[in-house]
């Protein structure tokens, strides 16, 4: 979504939208390269975490499952915060300040086994915190794929709800400003 910005400050967006393709077919091929970036970046760390430094993720599958799942939720959330910016940069602040807060809350930054009830209960608000659930539940010696269907549903949800808003206002991103 946000190289939707740009193209549309470079000019090249009304060229986009004039040429003989549906405006949703611009925001799907967005959306795919997106995707293919997200999956290819978290395997390549998975792959490199456990070649130089040993690292065990766990289930193959299970670990796939989760790293689909979490980066259609980081897409979704993305899409969300960048429909409502009108430049480029708004929305990489805002973009950064979610991520930021979303991990500090989800647990990224601190180990929240100790924190308070309330702020264990307001980290299931995160994607982060499911995704990180999704580890743990993978760090079980001889743990299944099937141990991550709640962390990967959850991040799913997080993805289905904030992509389909985000779904919903880029045609504002698309048609001009």
């Amino acid at each position: 979504m946000l190289s939707i910005l740009a193209e549309r400050r470079q000019g090249t967006l009304p060229r986009l939208v004039a040429a003989p393709i549906p405006p949703w077919a611009i925001v799907a091929g967005k959306a795919i390269g997106s995707f293919v970036l997200g999956v290819t970046s978290l395997t390549i760390i998975i792959v490199a975490s456990t070649a130089l430094l040993g690292a065990s993720w766990g289930n193959p599958l299970g670990v796939a499952a989760l790293v689909v799942a979490a980066v259609m939720s980081a897409m979704g959330i993305t899409a969300m915060i960048t429909t409502l910016a009108r430049t480029e940069e708004q929305a990489g602040g805002w973009n950064a300040i979610v991520a930021v807060t979303l991990g500090i809350l989800g647990g990224s930054f601190l180990d929240l086994s100790q924190a308070p009830p309330l702020l264990s209960r307001l980290s299931l608000l995160t994607p982060h915190a499911w995704f990180l659930d999704g580890l743990n539940a993978l760090a079980v010696p001889g743990a299944s794929a099937a141990g991550v269907a709640v962390p990967v549903a959850a991040l799913l949800a997080f993805a289905v709800v904030t992509g389909g808003i985000g779904l919903a206002r880029s045609g504002s991103l698309v048609s001009a400003r």
